[in-house]
């Protein structure tokens, strides 16, 4: 949803003239809300698989960072690209965990 919103106002400045620093914030939020919504489908996806398939989702993940390791091995130029979505990752785990922490959630 902010994704979107974020969207529409990059949209809206370089439709009309509006200033600089909005344009600016409205590039960076639709641009970093984006790769979260990324981060979260992907992880959402993973879990319903290994929910679906009866699986605990620990394998699930051993797998795709053994994927992570072995394609950044052999093609050295994706490696920034499988860095910032693993930090895109780690940063979705540490608010999701923070969020359960705040408000007491054990799920």
């Amino acid at each position: 949803m902010a994704t979107l919103i974020f969207g529409l106002l990059w949209s809206i400045c370089a439709w009309a003239k509006l200033p600089d620093n909005l344009s600016l914030i409205a590039v960076f939020g639709t641009i970093g809300f984006g790769l979260m919504a990324v981060a979260e489908f992907f992880v959402q996806s993973i879990e319903h698989l290994a929910a679906k398939l009866s699986h605990e989702s620990n394998y699930y993940w051993s797998a795709f960072v053994l994927i992570i390791i072995v394609t950044a091995n052999f093609r050295q130029d994706l490696m920034n690209y499988l860095l910032l979505f693993s930090g895109l990752l780690l940063i979705r785990w540490v608010m999701v965990g923070s969020v359960r922490a705040l408000f007491g959630c054990n799920v």
